[in-house]
């Protein structure tokens, strides 16, 4: 059985990077309006190579295609477990890695990468075009929390949300 550990080994933001909404020119809602995504680019520590990645608080584990691990760095480890993922219309049997990614700061903000390590699941091929990885509660919202707002986002460290509003336990 497979079993989770939050891992809280990420740096810690000192105020909330705030990023606009995407759209990928995917459809458009009920009123005519284009459908925005939360995203933004994350990589591999050392690598300059960057993949937009969505934000989905429903989604289980975080996933990520293949050319993510094929980019090198992260220290990928094989755990050698498996788990069940469905996402866009398929199912997958997605192999579970632990790997370091860094998120990267808004365009205009001058700050390093955020980096954290956690388990993703590896998708081949991978269910959303124009992007590569997908952010779940595994493997980021343990270390992230997400602020959603009318025309943009704000991530901030889990330690930022837990100093405002308590940890909750």
């Amino acid at each position: 059985m497979l079993r989770f550990r939050a891992n809280r080994s990420c740096s810690v933001l000192a105020d909330a990077w705030l990023f606009p909404y995407t759209d990928f020119g995917e459809s458009h809602d009920a009123l005519g309006r284009p459908v925005l995504r939360a995203s933004f680019r994350v990589g591999v520590p050392g690598r300059r190579r960057s993949f937009s990645a969505l934000i989905d608080p429903g989604g289980p584990v975080t996933v990520i295609a293949h050319e993510v691990i094929a980019a090198g760095g992260g220290d990928p480890i094989d755990t050698g477990e498996r788990l069940p993922i469905r996402l866009g219309g398929r199912s997958f049997e997605a192999p579970l890695f632990e790997l370091t990614l860094e998120a990267r700061p808004p365009d205009d903000i001058d700050a390093s990468p955020i980096a954290w390590r956690g388990i993703v699941g590896v998708l081949s091929p991978f269910p959303h075009q124009a992007t590569s990885v997908i952010l779940g509660q595994i493997g980021f919202l343990e270390n992230f929390t997400v602020t959603f707002g009318p025309g943009r986002f704000a991530i901030e460290s889990v330690e930022a949300f837990d100093h405002r509003f308590g940890t909750g336990h």
